[in-house]
């Protein structure tokens, strides 16, 4: 192995060392300029490290995901095969049913399911209000009481 490949493998294991850090300082409720100070790195490095980190993880939950779907996907096309030569028997028959549409529901094949917001107890949702037939006094009416009572949004790095 020549020297360059060596340097470039040494610089990848630091780098991971160094997102596991700003992913478990962060974890623990460090902030950004936090974990730039603890790793000597500035903020924008720390946030960049926990964005990788978090960018890696989500992509392994999304490989796991599709290795668990698939292997209920292999289940359910087991009971299907042991359950096919029986088929015209009921109870089979009845098996091959839920076993069709659970795979079916699994791989996304049924149209969506069309479902209505309710209130808590189960009552239709009142009709929206019709903004458009406020009187411009009115509307500045709402407008005041929004600006008053709605929370002012941070945009600091530091509070991501």
């Amino acid at each position: 192995m020549d020297l360059t490949r060596q340097k470039a493998g040494k610089k990848r294991i630091r780098n991971r060392a160094l997102v596991q850090q700003a992913l478990n300082l962060r974890t623990a409720g460090a902030s950004y300029d936090a974990i730039g100070k603890s790793l000597r790195l500035s903020k924008t490095r720390a946030y960049e490290l926990v964005m990788d980190g978090l960018a890696e993880l989500e992509e392994k939950v999304k490989d796991s995901a599709i290795n668990v779907r698939t292997l209920e996907v292999q289940r359910l096309d087991a009971i299907i095969l042991s359950h096919w030569p029986t088929r015209h028997l009921w109870k089979s028959a009845e098996i091959l049913i839920r076993v069709m549409e659970r795979r079916a529901k699994l791989l996304g094949l049924d149209a969506p399911i069309k479902t209505a917001q309710t209130t808590p107890d189960g009552e239709a949702l009142p009709p929206a209000l019709d903004l458009s037939k406020l009187t411009d006094e009115q509307l500045a009416a709402l407008d005041a009481i929004y600006a008053a009572g709605a929370p002012q949004p941070s945009t600091t790095l530091e509070e991501v």
